[in-house]
């Protein structure tokens, strides 16, 4: 029993172990067929990685080349930033809105301004000293001509005689540069296409203007002089000591960031006014209408009329207490805002006289005519304004030729236009004559939003920052057989009220004046003034430091003795620094001018 137990047992497990055999074997060969097929799939998995990694190496580097060709593309078009010394721009920085948006459509590059108004002359000496102006370069005529000395100025013939626009003004250009012996080195500001003798604008540069509705309120009257007219003015503060908003008004608004600049000596709210008495300053020198010269010293001449005139209307209440402090953007916003009644500089009545319905109201800046005033003027400046335009140079070839493509588009009837009537389709539109029609004439002095069109922003915001231009405003628009200005259009409103014009008989304040014989049109001459010495440079500074700041406590002394105290001291000091040396220096240096314009006044007889 026991054995044939054992015996059974014995045979079960060796048919277990048969079986579990079979299966084992069975199983194995599974496992390797499966282990076989996993390491296919994962040897295809590698492979296809491996794929994979080479795929993305390939657009990993096609992306950097396309990256890199991009950038190289960005670099190409980004514009190219051209560095102008502007010494008229009262903005300093880089040029945006609208007029920043043509260069950069047309020329693909932004204009970067240095204001010297703005940020000192001092900016000036450093750049000069550094060798290196700018790229474009606006600069008074004997500034520039030392600076061509300096070898600070490029020569531009080869570049000016491919011109097309700048030839318009080949005359003036040539002779111009006759100084250099007929190298083209620049081309003077504001030339005209009429003559030297002619008078086209319908204003001096430098008058009295008060608003029409103001003055026929407190009755219009005859002035004799000077003090009359205090009288006058004193009425109408009476009448609008504020604008319609509550804000105050004053009949004086003063700036200083005009002073001593346009070859004259002095705070500019002086030295403009001293032509209502037939007078200019040539530097330290005022001439006379009978071209002799006389001191600014000497106390019967105009620059002590002038500086007691501003102080009398000081001490009767009728000057703006932040005259002094204030820059000339924020009085000309003044202007806009209707807080200025009396304007001394025709340009100014572009921030007020602006629309139909002023005209029509009477509440348009107009002369305001004096009995004993003789307006200086000069006549159109055929052979331009006391600056002169530039390039510099250490400019590349590269930028030399995009700065000669832009300025000779920049004196082309498209400029021009643009430069001093606005925007085609907003400043204005063409009737069916194809005659331009004034549309936004207050778009500068209200500072309305451009359409996108063209740039968007404020159009005073994106005003024209160069400030200054190649043509004058009186140039004739070829394209269109009219004047720039659109003042001077065939369809313009009249620059004056109907009320005043009756009131004086008279078309303008030209025609006023010629009636009267109050116009003093001086010609036209091609001038440049010598360079002052080292010695005169230092005088000149120091003269005009000392000037300048006692004219301006003079505008605020409390009465008349303190107002000849200052004046006294004034002398004094400048007399110590040199200044009869100074004089002598500028009479001699503009003496040739006024030669040259008696010569060309009996020429015209």
């Amino acid at each position: 029993m026991k054995k044939g137990l054992a015996t059974g047992i014995i045979a079960i497990l060796a048919v277990l172990a048969i079986v579990f055999g079979v299966l084992y074997a069975t199983n194995s060969a599974d496992m390797a067929k499966k282990i076989d097929a996993l390491t296919a799939e994962i040897e295809a998995k590698d492979a296809e990685i491996e794929a994979l990694k080479a795929d993305a190496a390939v657009k990993a580097e096609e992306e950097a080349k396309k990256a890199e060709e991009e950038a190289k593309k960005a670099e190409e078009e980004a514009p190219l930033e051209i560095l102008v010394y502007d010494e008229a721009a009262n903005n300093h920085g880089v040029q945006s809105g609208w007029f920043g948006k043509i260069v950069k459509d047309k020329f693909n590059i932004t204009l970067n301004i240095i204001a010297p108004q703005q940020v000192g002359k001092e900016v000036y000496y450093t750049r000069l000293a550094d060798g290196d102006l700018g790229d474009i370069i606006i600069l008074n005529k004997s500034d520039f001509k030392s600076c061509v000395e300096q070898g600070l100025i490029k020569d531009i013939t080869a570049e000016y005689e491919k011109s097309e626009n700048l030839k318009r003004f080949d005359t003036q250009i040539r002779v111009y540069n006759n100084d250099f012996g007929g190298t083209i080195y620049g081309f003077p500001t504001e030339m005209t296409d009429t003559s030297p003798t002619d008078k086209t604008a319908d204003a001096t540069d430098d008058q009295p203007m008060v608003r029409w509705d103001l003055l026929e309120q407190v009755g219009a009257p005859d002035i004799a002089n000077m003090d009359e007219m205090l009288d006058v003015l004193a009425k109408i503060h009476e009448i609008h000591p504020t604008n319609d908003e509550g804000d105050p008004a004053y009949i004086f608004s003063l700036w200083a960031d005009w002073d001593n600049n346009d070859q004259m000596i002095g705070p500019a709210n002086v030295s403009h006014i001293t032509t209502w008495y037939g007078e200019k300053l040539k530097q330290s020198a005022i001439l006379k209408a009978d071209n002799t010269f006389t001191k600014v010293t000497d106390k019967t001449a105009s620059y002590y009329k002038v500086a007691k005139f501003i102080n009398k209307a000081y001490q009767m209440g009728l000057v703006d207490p932040d005259s002094g402090t204030q820059d000339w953007n924020t009085v000309c916003s003044k202007i806009q805002a209707g807080r200025v009644d009396l304007l001394w500089y025709a340009w100014q009545r572009g921030f007020w006289n602006t629309s139909k319905e002023r005209l029509d109201a009477g509440s348009y800046f107009c002369l305001l005519p004096v009995a004993d005033q003789l307006y200086y003027t000069g006549a159109d400046p055929f052979y331009g304004s006391d600056r002169v335009w530039g390039v510099g140079s250490k400019v590349d070839d590269a930028k030399y030729a995009k700065i000669m493509e832009f300025l000779d588009w920049y004196a082309s009837d498209e400029s021009l236009m643009i430069q001093h009537a606005g925007l085609e389709g907003f400043n204005y539109v063409l009737n069916e004559e194809g005659k331009p029609v004034a549309a936004a004439s207050n778009a500068l002095s209200d500072n309305l939003t451009v359409p996108d069109e063209f740039g968007g922003g404020g159009y005073q915001d994106g005003f024209n920052a160069l400030n200054q231009w190649i043509g004058a405003s009186i140039c004739v628009n070829r394209l269109l057989g009219e004047r720039c200005a659109s003042s001077l259009w065939s369809t313009a409103d009249p620059t004056y009220t109907a009320g005043w014009q009756a009131r004086y008989g008279a078309k303008d304040g030209i025609d006023y004046m010629k009636q009267h014989d109050q116009l003093l049109a001086s010609p036209s001459v091609p001038f440049v003034p010598a360079a002052d010495t080292a010695d005169i440079e230092l005088i000149r500074a120091d003269v005009k430091d000392a000037l300048t700041k006692y004219t301006w406590q003079m505008f605020f002394a409390e009465d008349d003795a303190a107002f000849d105290a200052l004046w006294d001291a004034m002398v004094e000091e400048i007399e110590a620094y040199g200044y009869d040396t100074l004089y002598n220096w500028d009479v001699a240096v503009y003496q040739p001018e006024v030669d040259a314009k008696i010569e060309a006044i009996n020429a015209a007889k």
